[in-house]
């Protein structure tokens, strides 16, 4: 039977999609995402379904085709990094999945910087209320945060200033990989009312190690 695979296509441009991405993903008779991931596949056959909104779509036809169609589920980044994967986990059996890794944006942003990750403080804000943002941030002296519509980084540097927050240095990655990508650099005051470009990822990293 035929396993969904759920590939990770990387932080946006299609340099960084992986050579055996693109070779699983030209084998499929289906491929579904985002508008965003399906363009970096725009030059093979497999039928397209785009992401409408929710995951509903994607799931129902995803259920309806299962052990009929080979389908590839378009991720950004890397499946294991705030995906859907765990969406698909909870509909399908373990045996019903290949997960094909990629090159997350966060791996991305911290090469640009020059910054190990390995001792980060990873978050993502997409779509949820975060009200522990300020304390978690304070706990750590690295904090790499996927952002979101709602918490952009002007958002989030306003929420940790009010709550007293100083002494951090922050880097926005913005269009990461794209021609027109930027690196911003600055302190928390800095970015409370900065406007930056989606997508957009941003590190906050502690100048003296010192949480105040």
């Amino acid at each position: 039977m035929e396993k969904i695979l759920v590939l990770g296509v990387g932080p946006g441009a299609s340099e960084y999609v992986l050579p055996k991405t693109m070779e699983l993903a030209a084998k499929c008779h289906v491929l579904l995402g985002g508008e965003r991931n399906l363009a970096l596949f725009r030059e093979l056959s497999p039928e397209k379904v785009a992401l409408k909104g929710s995951l509903d779509n994607i799931l129902e036809y995803l259920k309806k085709h299962y052990g009929r169609k080979k389908m590839g589920v378009l991720v950004s980044g890397d499946p294991g990094l705030f995906s859907m994967l765990g969406v698909l986990r909870r509909h399908f059996p373990e045996e019903a999945l290949e997960v094909v890794p990629g090159i997350s944006a966060l791996q991305y942003f911290c090469a640009c910087l020059q910054l190990s990750w390995h001792d980060a403080l990873i978050l993502s804000l997409h779509g949820r209320e975060e009200q522990e943002l300020a304390s978690l941030v304070r706990g750590s002296s690295k904090v790499i945060i996927f952002t979101d519509s709602r918490w952009t980084p002007a958002s989030v540097c306003d929420r940790l200033v009010e709550e007293g927050l100083r002494n951090r240095k922050v880097f926005v990655g913005e269009r990461l990989s794209y021609p027109e990508e930027k690196i911003l650099t600055g302190g928390l005051e800095d970015f409370r009312e900065k406007e930056v470009s989606n997508p957009n990822l941003m590190a906050i990293i502690s100048e003296s190690g010192e949480d105040r």
